[in-house]
């Protein structure tokens, strides 16, 4: 599956994506970035980013690197969140990156949904950052609970 086939699904399914424009950077077998733009709708009172658009990277992040192992592997899918818990390190104050790079762990556990048949549950890290050439220089860090159950 291509790039535009997830973001249109997303926009279809889940308006809130499609308002804030959030755009997927970057998706192969080892990450998946995703751009939240600094807009009017993504910003909140003290002109940084709005905490609801942060999550929102982050879960689409992990999310749609899930996805894309699940399609790639002709997996009918089911994918919740569980769990999140995360840090702000710095105000995000322009265009957002969000990124998840834990394609290993994700591959490992639709291994075991897919032989057990059973919801697994895979917390993954995704990090923000605003600029993807300085990527120690986070903005946010956040663990996030992928539920995973292969029909």
């Amino acid at each position: 599956m291509q790039i535009k086939e997830f973001e249109d699904f997303l926009r279809q399914n889940v308006p809130m994506i499609d308002f804030s424009g959030l755009s997927i950077v970057h998706l192969d077998y080892d990450k998946c970035i995703v751009k939240m733009p600094f807009t009017p709708q993504n910003k909140n009172h003290i002109q940084s980013m709005y905490l609801g658009s942060i999550i929102i990277g982050t879960e689409v992040s992990a999310g749609i690197l899930t996805a894309y192992y699940l399609r790639s592997g002709n997996h009918d899918l089911s994918i919740v969140f569980k769990n999140i818990a995360g840090d702000f390190i710095k105000r995000a104050e322009s265009d957002t990156y969000f990124i998840c790079t834990d394609s290993q762990l994700i591959s490992d556990a639709i291994k075991q949904a897919a032989t057990t048949k059973e919801r697994l549950n895979v917390t993954v890290n995704v990090i923000g950052v605003t600029d993807l050439n300085k990527m120690d220089y986070k903005i946010s860090d956040f663990k996030i609970t992928v539920s995973i159950k292969i029909k």
